[in-house]
């Protein structure tokens, strides 16, 4: 059974550590040594973190309220008055009398800050009549009033022109895929996979395929470069590699590289030929539209190859 790439879905030797297509390093088992449980028991040991520390800001010192008047005790005004009253004849009388009306040792009321206030008078007071309000004249009804301020004038906006789509040729259908490309494609294809940014369109048999692959902020400076270093690792690990073109060129107005090449496939012992085109787009992704097939099968995979990069628009 052909053994495929985790990555890219690409069909592999089965003594390949790399893949001819994305060049990922098929994963290896690895064996991870268990923790020691003293080590588990030291590494969740050690004190609980003090708390932050709130600061609290010190409290600004009131001044001292003045010192009330020193009043006389009650005792003392009731019998000076008691005396008076027995010189003059005036009996304990003018003794109650005092005492009701200035006989309180009340202090003078404070306000809410802790301020003196000046106490009111129990005696009634003749009550001002607040003065009447004069209304104020109303203003006198212009002559020609201005004329009224016309709206302010919004631009509509711009509407964004949609990329006119190629029309496909006979046999194909145009597809616009999720990852926001449209593309052609043979009429019985459909989209069979997606992983790791890379998409697949085949048919029932799988035996031809498309590889769209998409990397957004690719960490390469070209897609030249990127050809390079898998056609490095490609070399060791195919059997029978031949490069046939690896250049630069230009694709849908920007700078782009196309790969071409043949390797032996290990299992079948058939030739097998690809070929890939790259370019790095204006919103800085990287698109590369690749094609495998049996060598004896090449010129109908061309077809479908130069099908796709006529019909290719993003959008």
């Amino acid at each position: 059974m052909p053994l495929h790439c985790p990555h890219c879905g690409t069909e592999v030797s089965d003594d390949a550590r790399y893949c001819l297509r994305c060049g990922r390093e098929r994963p290896q088992p690895q064996y991870a040594p268990p923790v020691p449980l003293e080590a588990m028991e030291t590494a969740t040991a050690g004190p609980a973190p003090a708390p932050p520390a709130h600061h609290i800001p010190a409290p600004v010192p009131q001044p001292p309220p003045p010192a009330a008047p020193r009043r006389r005790g009650p005792a003392f005004v009731w019998t000076a008055t008691l005396a008076a009253a027995v010189v003059i004849g005036g009996g304990a009388t003018a003794g109650v009398l005092v005492l009701s009306d200035d006989g309180t040792d009340t202090p003078p009321s404070r306000s809410l800050d802790d301020k003196p206030v000046v106490a009111g008078s129990d005696s009634p007071r003749a009550s001002t009549p607040p003065a009447p309000s004069t209304p104020a004249p109303a203003a006198p009804p212009q002559e020609n009033p201005p004329a009224s301020e016309a709206p302010p004038v919004t631009e509509s906006p711009q509407r964004r022109e949609t990329p006119e789509v190629p029309e496909a040729p006979s046999g194909f259908r145009t597809v616009t895929d999720p990852a926001g490309f449209s593309l052609a494609v043979p009429d019985v294809w459909s989209r069979t996979d997606e992983t790791s940014g890379q998409i697949t369109y085949a048919g029932s048999t799988g035996m031809e395929h498309l590889l769209i692959g998409v990397v957004p902020s690719p960490p390469y400076a070209s897609s030249y470069d990127n050809f390079l270093t898998i056609e490095r690792k490609a070399r060791v690990n195919q059997r029978d590699f031949r490069r046939l073109r690896l250049e630069r060129n230009t694709f849908q107005g920007r700078p782009g590289a196309i790969w071409e090449y043949t390797f032996t496939d290990k299992q079948t012992g058939e030739t097998l030929h690809a070929i890939d085109q790259g370019y790095i787009a204006p919103n800085g992704t990287d698109y590369s539209i690749y094609i495998k097939s049996r060598d004896r099968d090449w010129q109908h995979s061309r077809e479908i190859f130069d099908a796709a990069l006529s019909t290719w628009t993003l959008g």
